[in-house]
């Protein structure tokens, strides 16, 4: 039953042309479905009433992203079962106060592929001009690093169940790279610019979307991840410049 909302967004959209439309009336149309179960989880777990659901994005086909009261994010999901979201919630719950930024805190759904998020307080890194960044690009780098070292040194075996996390919540993922001896350790598979928050001294405060958050066979899997995508994040800052 609650993947019926995603077959009426999508099949609806299909009507629609141009493609950034396209997503817009899926991702629309699945909050409007949606709206009665999410403003029942968050009067059932935060003890509020829903004020505005604003659509955010449609991932894709079998994802899509909401922001509650300006307050929590929601995120929904077609292909993926209850019970891989209560997994995750737990991993997250297990992460947490073993680093030492902050991560949002994350409640599942028990019935349906769906969880509720709390925005951690801090500033994303485009809200910094580009000599701010360029200034402070060691110091990010380093406290990057030292968060990744954090993360690998949680014993994977000490992770309760965890081969449950040998996949991770979404089903694609960024390639690992291949090299070094393979050695199991747990990585976020999405450090990217986007997903730090920081402070007004550049200090990285918090970090966001753990979905793909699981064991990764290579430690250079984060730092793979994470150099691609500022290396791309920093020269498109040196263009605009």
């Amino acid at each position: 039953m609650s993947k019926v909302p995603f077959y009426v967004g999508n099949f609806l959209a299909m009507f629609v042309p141009d493609g950034v439309r396209r997503a817009r009336v899926r991702g629309n149309v699945n909050m409007a479905l949606y709206a009665p179960r999410i403003k029942h989880f968050i009067k059932r777990v935060y003890n509020e009433p829903v004020k505005s659901i604003k659509f955010i994005r449609q991932i894709n086909l079998n994802r899509v992203c909401l922001c509650v009261n300006d307050k929590y994010y929601v995120k929904l999901f077609r292909n993926i079962t209850p019970e891989r979201v209560r997994n995750y919630q737990e991993l997250m719950d297990f992460i947490a106060p073993r680093i030492s930024v902050r991560m949002p805190v994350v409640h599942a759904d028990k019935s349906m592929a769906m969880y509720v998020s709390e925005k951690i307080p801090g500033r994303k890194i485009d809200e910094f001009d580009n000599d701010t960044i360029l200034k402070n690009e060691n110091k990010i780098k380093s406290q990057v690093e030292k968060i990744i070292s954090e993360i690998q040194s949680i014993k994977i075996e000490s992770i309760p169940g965890y081969k449950r996390f040998l996949h991770s919540l979404q089903p694609e993922r960024n390639a690992e790279p291949k090299i070094n001896v393979p050695h199991p350790v747990l990585a976020h598979f999405d450090l990217n610019e986007t997903n730090l928050l920081f402070d007004d001294k550049m200090n990285i405060i918090g970090i966001i979307d753990w979905d793909m958050c699981s064991i990764a066979k290579s430690p250079d899997t984060d730092r793979y991840v994470f150099d691609f995508f500022w290396n791309r994040f920093m020269r498109n800052k040196r263009k605009s410049a």
